[in-house]
């Protein structure tokens, strides 16, 4: 009866013209649509499209670094032939640089410049009504002044996440970020005073969490130091995001999804400036190198034996769109929730991309202690968020 009943509807549904706009609004304020999808969108596309990003076509070897650097920045000449016009000249060359620069940028740096300018794009070209789209852009800009602050933890944390998928994999890297709760305490303790401090009961599950990131990362196959103080620090940042940007939410009183774009379009100018200081700091070192005679030029950049292709389009807009669609999913469920709820979810959505993530790409066997540790810190953090909903 029931069945027969949604078949009825969903035909008659089909039959109007308006159908398609009508159903997507229902499916929108649906929690039940919206979080599975985000969650499924979370742990299925984002987590196998940034992993696939990151590592695609490098090929790690024992290469002459004077060499890739000439090629990165000297190679690409100008086509000089009689036939060419000068205009074509010129658009050949900055074609060339704009190649070279992206080629010549970590994968981390890479897949941050093109999560947020891609964001910005989607969000701002996606709306019903095309003319809109100038308007959006226009309040994008106008907000973006208050989200500066947000915008630039925005950035590190997604850079830093990038640092430490790339360096200690998937499990051990979103384990890491149980620890976000504790941090936002501390945070909050320093910002706004004991008042404003979480339950008892929620103080007490930020144990469980710390005691499972410990075990988690004992002598797990993937730690390394530098991939590890990327995931804490990510986690840091994220928390120090979590409390600047609920206060810019509340003085400005523009909607999740309004502020993420403001954040995007602040942090894509972060992400180039600081990808612009790299690029020539590795300039200067490779000329005063080249300059001295010497013949095996070297740089800090720990990238250095790291052969880099440029992702192809499909991967690079897959990568982008999963990011974009992940953000906004989680703005629409959180609105549509409540926060213990969301907590919930999210706790089992980071528990989905460890399993998902060992089972697409494999890896070196976990410990017993890891296996605890990762089960430890996830129900921590399910707990904290339950106690802290509760008041």
């Amino acid at each position: 009866m029931v069945l027969a009943s949604s078949i009825s509807y969903a035909t008659a549904t089909v039959g109007s013209s308006a159908a398609p706009l009508s159903q997507l609004a229902s499916a929108a304020s649906n929690p039940v649509v919206v979080g599975g999808s985000w969650m499924l969108s979370t742990i299925l596309f984002s987590t196998y499209y940034t992993t696939i990003f990151l590592k695609h076509g490098i090929e790690k070897e024992k290469s002459d670094l004077p060499e890739r650097q000439v090629r990165a920045i000297l190679d690409s000449p100008i086509e000089s032939s009689s036939s060419m016009s000068k205009s074509k000249s010129k658009k050949h060359n900055v074609r060339n640089i704009v190649t070279s620069t992206l080629r010549n940028m970590s994968r981390p740096q890479l897949l941050t410049i093109y999560r947020f300018g891609g964001s910005l794009m989607l969000g701002t070209l996606l709306h019903p009504k095309v003319s809109q789209c100038w308007n959006r852009l226009q309040d994008t800009i106008a907000s973006s002044g208050e989200f500066a602050i947000p915008a630039f933890f925005l950035f590190l944390a997604n850079y830093c996440n990038s640092v430490a998928l790339d360096r200690i994999g998937i499990s051990l890297a979103y384990t890491s970020k149980c620890i976000i709760p504790i941090i936002t305490v501390l945070l909050t303790l320093a910002v706004d005073g004991l008042d404003a401090m979480p339950p008892i009961p929620a103080l007490l599950s930020l144990i469980p969490i710390a005691s499972g990131v410990a075990m988690a990362s004992w002598n797990s196959p993937t730690f390394e130091k530098k991939g590890f103080a990327a995931a804490m620090l990510s986690s840091t940042a994220q928390s120090a995001l979590n409390v600047s940007s609920k206060r810019a939410l509340v003085k400005t009183g523009i909607s999740g999804l309004q502020a993420q774009q403001s954040m995007a379009s602040v942090a894509l100018i972060i992400s180039i400036a600081v990808s612009g200081l790299r690029s020539l700091k590795q300039r200067k070192t490779f000329n005063d190198n080249y300059a001295n005679g010497s013949g095996n030029g070297t740089t800090t950049d720990s990238n250095n034996n790291t052969r880099l292709k440029l992702p192809p389009v499909s991967l690079s807009v897959a990568a982008v769109a999963a990011y974009h669609f992940e953000y906004v999913l989680s703005f629409l469920f959180l609105k549509l929730v409540q926060p213990i709820s969301y907590g919930t979810c999210d706790a089992v959505r980071r528990l989905g991309i460890i399993i998902a993530g060992r089972k697409m790409f494999g890896g070196e066997p976990f410990s017993k202690l890891n296996f605890i540790g990762i089960g430890t810190a996830i129900m921590g953090a399910l707990s904290y968020s339950i106690a802290n909903s509760a008041t």
